[in-house]
């Protein structure tokens, strides 16, 4: 967590706010891998796609 914390701070995110933004990626991340893991046939986009989009949502208003 303490990376995650670190990175957002690193990207922009206030101090305010990066425990919260870093512990909604670790979330988000979370369900988008046990997700990918119980409906395998769902036509996914590329990990590396779906991962970038979900980073670029949560620091959209701090960049």
């Amino acid at each position: 967590m303490d990376l995650l914390v670190g990175t957002a701070a690193a990207a922009g995110v206030p101090d305010s706010a990066a425990t919260a933004t870093a512990q909604c990626l670790w979330a988000g991340m979370h369900g988008l891998i046990t997700l990918r893991q119980d409906r395998p046939s769902f036509p996914w986009l590329p990990l590396d796609r779906l991962v970038g989009a979900l980073v670029a949502a949560h620091l959209a208003d701090t960049v």
